[in-house]
């Protein structure tokens, strides 16, 4: 529905453009028309007036009273012009008539009747006769009173009248050919306008329904469409507007797209993060929980002497210290990790080679693989050097080694590998064991994040900070960590940029 709205817009605009041009047709047609209605007349014999007086200035510059001698080109102005010529003497008598010019003789001029011309046969203006040497008659009763001729009474050089009439009944004829002819060209020019006006309509709306397409895309976000057209016009200028006002909009929405975006990064991160501390605090409570009520159980019972031999004694002893260690190792961590993501501790790099770090760490825990009768395979560890910290890297691999001991069955096997490229040297810690589901492989370089939750403290559960401490450290280190599932297995990597 939009869209017929759209083109009934444009075709209507077409159509009045169209409407227009014939209309200013139609008006020029019609005045046309009325002028000659009202003044073709006037116009005529103006006209034949001024035939009339050229006539005459002719006739007088070459006449000597001698009618003989101008009877050629006298037939020959009245031949030519349709005029009808009269000559009167000074007493009235008739020295020529265009009727009677054939055969002229003194008889015929004798047998005229004789009457002055000053007398009332002929109605003029006699101040204009003195004045111009002509004027215009406004009657003729020697023509029988009849109205359709132009009647003009000049006098001559040598004192004799000339009367010049024209017919006037060509005029209606030529009035009502006139107007036929007006009204066929104008209904030919009317149909040409028609038709100039429907393609020149054409060729201005077509730019309009170019921007209108325009408009339209861009009021559905759509910028990809701009105006091609190559009008240097007040309408290439409105294309022009257009295509630099899509060309803002889009800006100011990518703009505003660029910021929601970030704004909703910020405000997850926020939530992360608001979420990260709760469980922190969760975490930190729980692990810190069953600790202190031991040591707080065990201490109240040797104050009441609640042990019955030497034996017992130390046994609560044992307890209460192995337990404080725990709640020691757990906040130390805490605070080494805190160190690190605040960047308080800055790395001390050297270098060092990548087998002696690796044999360094089998060795701190060799007591844990030995008691679950696991075997160690470090063929793979090569020449390879680290530049790094050897502190950090070494505490990074340990959790790595510890890691894969805790999540590796009894009697099972733990490889050590290195690997290197153009820009990185990597080392891998491989176990067997179960593999990582794709949505855990990065949670468990969160805080406190443990893949097992049902495990106890009895069966050697963590505190889920070890691999969140690996990667503050390699993240120091400008290296990166990760993990994937192998065969029958998991492997964890750690990589670091050359020197």
């Amino acid at each position: 529905m939009k869209e017929t709205a759209k083109r009934r817009g444009i075709h209507s605009l077409r159509v009045r453009f169209s409407g227009a041009i014939a209309l200013a047709a139609t008006i020029f047609i019609a005045v046309m028309i009325v002028l000659n209605l009202l003044f073709f007349q006037t116009y005529y014999l103006m006209q034949k007036q001024r035939h009339l007086v050229h006539v005459y200035h002719t006739i007088n510059n070459s006449y000597n009273s001698d009618v003989t001698i101008l009877q050629d080109k006298l037939q020959e102005i009245e031949t030519n012009n349709n005029i009808r010529i009269k000559i009167i003497g000074e007493y009235g008598q008739y020295i020529y008539d265009t009727m009677f010019s054939h055969d002229r003789d003194s008889d015929w001029l004798n047998s005229i009747t004789q009457k002055p011309y000053g007398q009332t046969l002929y109605i003029y203006d006699g101040e204009e006769l003195e004045k111009k040497g002509y004027a215009f008659l406004t009657s003729d009763p020697t023509n029988g009173g009849e109205t359709d001729y132009l009647s003009m009474l000049g006098r001559l050089n040598n004192g004799d009248l000339i009367i010049l009439r024209i017919p006037t009944a060509a005029l209606t004829e030529n009035q009502s050919v006139n107007f036929v002819f007006l009204m066929i060209s104008g209904l030919a020019a009317l149909l040409v306008c028609l038709i100039a006006g429907y393609f020149i309509s054409s060729k201005f709306t077509r730019p309009i329904e170019e921007m209108t397409e325009v408009a339209d895309s861009v009021a559905r976000l759509d910028f990809s469409k701009k105006y091609t057209g190559h009008y240097h016009d007040e309408i290439g200028a409105l294309g022009c507007s257009i295509n630099q006002m899509s060309h803002y909009l889009e800006s100011a929405i990518h703009d505003m797209q660029q910021m929601n975006e970030q704004l909703q990064r910020e405000i997850e991160e926020k939530q992360r993060i608001d979420d990260m501390r709760k469980e922190f605090i969760i975490n930190v409570s729980h692990d810190l929980k069953t600790p202190i009520a031991l040591i707080q159980g065990y201490a109240e019972g040797l104050r009441v002497g609640i042990n019955e031999s030497e034996e017992d004694k130390n046994y609560y002893c044992d307890i209460i210290i192995d337990e404080a260690k725990r709640m020691n190792h757990l906040v130390r961590q805490l605070l080494d990790l805190s160190r690190i993501e605040l960047g308080n501790t800055v790395p001390n790099q050297t270098d060092f080679d990548a087998y002696e770090l690796a044999e360094a760490v089998v060795g701190k825990t060799q007591v844990m693989w030995q008691e679950k009768r696991q075997t160690i395979d470090m063929s793979g560890v090569g020449e390879q050097t680290f530049h790094a910290d050897y502190d950090m890297l070494e505490r990074a691999l340990l959790n790595y080694m510890t890691n894969a001991i805790d999540h590796t069955p009894e009697g099972g096997h733990i490889w050590l590998k290195t690997t290197e490229d153009t820009r990185h040297v990597v080392m891998t810690v491989r176990n067997e064991g179960s593999t990582l589901a794709q949505e855990e492989m990065d949670k468990i370089w969160d805080k406190f994040y443990k893949l097992d939750k049902a495990r106890t403290r009895v069966s050697g559960g963590g505190s889920g900070i070890g691999l969140s401490i690996v990667k503050a450290i390699m993240t120091v280190h400008q290296g990166g960590c990760g993990v994937r599932n192998v065969e029958d297995g998991v492997e964890f990597y750690l990589s670091l940029p050359k020197s």
